[in-house]
């Protein structure tokens, strides 16, 4: 008799991904350096915390929130480069069949078409590994940019959330893209990734 493998023992099997261009693994100390070039930057943070003012800080935001329970949490290494340039998030919601999608990048990779990749493989653990009923992404009013990217992965517009949570003392309203199991086994060929 088999068994299935749960969600949990699946995401704890697929700790590195990878792409064309990036392999996603799991965050660690040694990233704080190229992490906080990244989170130290004003642009870069502009939606998403208050920058960095320490390396220090820095390594105390990694060990708290990536490393505390690290299933699902992704570095973004550069392969021409071997930097770490941001991370993408990925977060389960094993009842619901769900996922939520997180991601943040340096500002000296925009515009290439790296967030799509990553978001592209992260969407193919959900769907063809997970098995994942939904995936969803949100984006603060005005990141446009984020936005562009959920679209490029295949995700439409579900809805906003007013005031959703609080980011640099202002309540803020959060736009939500979704994309369910269906629609991207249509339009994504599983070769593709």
């Amino acid at each position: 008799m088999t068994t299935q493998k749960s969600r949990i023992l699946l995401l704890a099997e697929n700790t590195i991904l990878e792409t064309e261009r990036l392999i996603l693994r799991p965050i660690n100390l040694e990233d704080g350096t190229d992490f906080f070039e990244y989170a130290s930057d004003e642009e870069t943070m502009r939606y998403i915390f208050n920058p960095h003012t320490s390396l220090h800080q820095t390594k105390e935001f990694i060990a708290n929130y990536y490393l505390t329970s690290p299933l699902g949490f992704y570095a973004l290494e550069h392969k021409e480069d071997h930097r770490m340039i941001g991370v993408i998030e990925f977060r389960v919601e094993d009842k619901k069949h769900e996922g939520e999608i997180g991601y943040m990048l340096n500002k000296k990779y925009w515009r290439q078409g790296l967030t799509t990749e990553a978001c592209l493989r992260i969407l193919s653990l959900g769907f063809n590994t997970l098995r994942l009923e939904h995936i969803s992404s949100g984006h603060d009013t005005g990141h446009i940019a984020s936005g562009n990217v959920l679209k490029k992965v295949g995700m439409t517009f579900e809805n906003i959330t007013k005031d959703s949570h609080e980011l640099k003392g202002k309540m803020v309203d959060t736009h939500f893209y979704g994309i369910t199991r269906d629609a991207y086994l249509t339009s994504h060929p599983k070769k593709l990734i």
